[in-house]
């Protein structure tokens, strides 16, 4: 694949281990709250000791409080649903190259999943209805992934804009993993004839398959974070 230059201001895209399981309440109990409704909110903290137990390790002294935690959402959404090893630090999916290689995409703004979904066109081998509703649903996992976070009918982004330089901008839950990973590897896709970066979309694809793969060893979800 030819190598482009890319701004030393582009943001580096890490695919983290993620509780997609558990980021849509969070994400509902963080809107309410910021429509000054918190019941949402306290009733997920009362409900999800686990999640109880995290927030006060990171100095939330009182996490039902909504308005006593000073994180911007962006933060907020990560803290509550990144995926701890047993020594409390982020879990870390695949190996460092393949993480490096994924996270700085020398096209536009970096973006490799942008890339992907841009460029990746059905395989013309799948005529049947069943090879289109397959290819159909792996798009629709990759676009929940690259930007499920953001909300069209609200019109914003409200955790694509931590204070910190910070954004979430999508998810799969473990189950969703499980099922990218597979509907990627039918190859019911090929690379569109015109992709201006010669084995550009193979390239993606072969990064993204060992993360998905190395979630998926994990039983995990995943979550796509940029950051500058």
């Amino acid at each position: 694949m030819d190598e482009k230059a890319l701004s030393t201001t582009s943001p580096f895209y890490t695919l983290d281990a993620f509780n997609g399981d558990r980021a849509p309440a969070v994400m509902q109990a963080i809107e309410a709250a910021m429509q000054a409704d918190e019941h949402l909110w306290q009733m997920l903290i009362q409900n999800d000791e686990a999640l109880e137990n995290r927030l006060k390790q990171q100095g939330v002294q009182t996490p039902e409080a909504f308005q006593s935690i000073k994180w911007d959402n962006a933060m907020l959404l990560f803290t509550s649903c990144v995926e701890l090893t047993n020594d409390g630090r982020p879990l870390h999916l695949g190996e460092t190259l393949t993480r490096e290689r994924f996270g700085r995409f020398p096209h536009g703004e970096g973006s490799a999943l942008a890339y992907l979904l841009e460029h990746i066109r059905p395989n013309r081998s799948i005529t049947d209805n069943d090879g289109q509703a397959l290819y159909d649903r792996m798009i629709n996992g990759l676009e929940q992934l690259s930007h499920g976070c953001q909300d069209a009918h609200r019109g914003h982004d409200r955790f694509e804009n931590g204070s910190g330089g910070m954004r979430i901008h999508g998810y799969l839950s473990t189950d969703e993993v499980q099922q990218l990973r597979k509907d990627f590897a039918s190859r019911a896709w090929t690379a569109s004839y015109d992709e201006p970066l010669d084995g550009g979309v193979a390239d993606v694809a072969k990064h993204l398959s060992a993360l998905l793969k190395a979630a998926e060893r994990r039983r995990v979800g995943l979550a796509l974070r940029s950051h500058r």
